[in-house]
């Protein structure tokens, strides 16, 4: 029951955290907000990967990897964008191919990364 709870504030926080970059997204970030949530998505698995080498107390390791980090990914959003453009005949497909190759191929890369510096760091 304490991992449920853990895991839940750690959500909380995670997704207010997406929440607040995507606010303030287009105001900092111009057009290139619209790769907010890749870049949200990279930072997590980076992030993701170092608590993944980090030693520390299983509670620690459920309030960072399924909570604040599951919280602050968002990999729904881009199959959301994907069945958005199959829908749309105006869509940009081929920004679309690129945040979604950039979002899971790359999220891997940015996941093994994130355990050689943790590994480095831990």
């Amino acid at each position: 029951m304490a991992e449920i709870i853990l895991t839940g504030i750690g959500a909380a926080i995670g997704s207010l955290m997406r929440f607040g970059l995507l606010t303030v997204a287009p105001r900092w970030f111009g057009n290139l907000s619209e790769l907010m949530v890749v870049c949200i998505n990279l930072l997590a698995a980076f992030f993701m990967g170092m608590t993944l080498s980090m030693v520390a107390p299983d509670w620690i390791h459920t309030i960072l990897a399924p909570g604040i980090l599951g919280g602050f990914s968002t990999f729904s959003a881009p199959i959301v964008d994907i069945a958005d453009a199959m829908q749309k005949r105006t869509s940009n497909r081929r920004l679309l191919i690129i945040k979604t190759l950039l979002t899971f191929v790359g999220g891997l890369i940015v996941l093994w990364f994130g355990a050689c510096v943790g590994n480095w760091i831990f």
